[in-house]
């Protein structure tokens, strides 16, 4: 099956640590591309970034509904398997999910690893309900996704407020239906409570995140033994908020002080 990677490359000598972006449901790689493959990039990093199966320009759409969250996480280590260095996973929400089951079936092919708005590992469940108790239509347009419908509903979900109109329009576009085995997967356990990660973690979320709750993230944070780190007003797609730059100055600093010093 051939997987989209979109790749970005210092121009001059690349830090010893490559970088692997994983999307959540609904995305594709795209959502990386815009903000956060050229930033990194820039500042010395190989960025990678890939659509799961099914997403974005990667095959297998026509058999979407049959994918499970081990189907995306072999995608993902098929990707690993080409690159030439143990790359640092960042993963956001669904993607989150995927690097966490990583993290605990294969912890030795890794740097690193960047929970971003993350599913925690006992699964997405009490998120959903309390989606369903503030706005009921949109937890449902979340859960059954078509694309013929109302998709503003989803980009109340996942989009800031404050972002402009045009660029919410475009990203609108490119958001698709998710699988619905993966998404029931995505309720139940994702890895067991007890994960012994033998390389640096960072968790990230936000208090205005309308999927992930602050709760929920700091309940990755304690899996873990770490402290999270909370923004203020930062949406769920973290890499597409306005103040996204926020967001990847703390993945950075993670990269240059905790990834650095581990890697000596």
């Amino acid at each position: 099956m051939n997987l989209e990677l979109v790749e970005y490359h210092p121009e001059g000598v690349s830090s010893e640590a490559s970088l692997l972006f994983v999307h959540g449901a609904c995305h594709g790689a795209w959502c990386w591309e815009k903000n956060f493959l050229p930033y990194f990039a820039d500042k010395g990093f190989s960025s990678y970034a890939l659509s799961l199966r099914g997403h974005g320009e990667s095959d297998g759409y026509e058999n979407l509904h049959t994918y499970t969250l081990q189907d995306y996480t072999d995608d993902v280590l098929e990707v690993i398997g080409r690159l030439k260095s143990k790359p640092v996973l960042v993963g956001h929400s669904m993607g989150g999910g995927i690097v966490q089951k990583i993290l605990h079936q294969h912890p030795d092919i890794i740097s690193g690893t960047v929970l971003v708005a993350s599913i925690p590992p006992h699964g997405g469940m009490g998120d959903l309900f309390r989606l369903m108790f503030k706005n009921f239509k949109e937890a449902m347009q979340l859960f059954t996704y078509n694309e013929k419908r109302d998709a503003s509903l989803l980009a109340n979900v996942f989009f800031s407020k404050e972002l402009p109109i045009e660029k919410k329009d475009e990203w609108v576009k490119l958001l698709q239906p998710e699988s619905l085995k993966a998404r029931t997967e995505m309720n139940g356990k994702i890895v067991p409570k007890t994960v012994h990660a033998k390389t640096p973690i960072l968790v990230l979320g936000s208090k205005q995140d309308r999927m992930i709750s602050e709760k929920t993230t700091r309940r990755i944070g304690k899996t873990y033994g770490i402290e999270p780190v909370l923004f203020q007003n930062i949406s769920h797609d973290m890499m597409l908020d306005p103040e996204w730059e926020d967001v990847a100055g703390h993945i950075l600093n993670f990269l240059n002080e905790s990834i650095s010093e581990w890697r000596r």
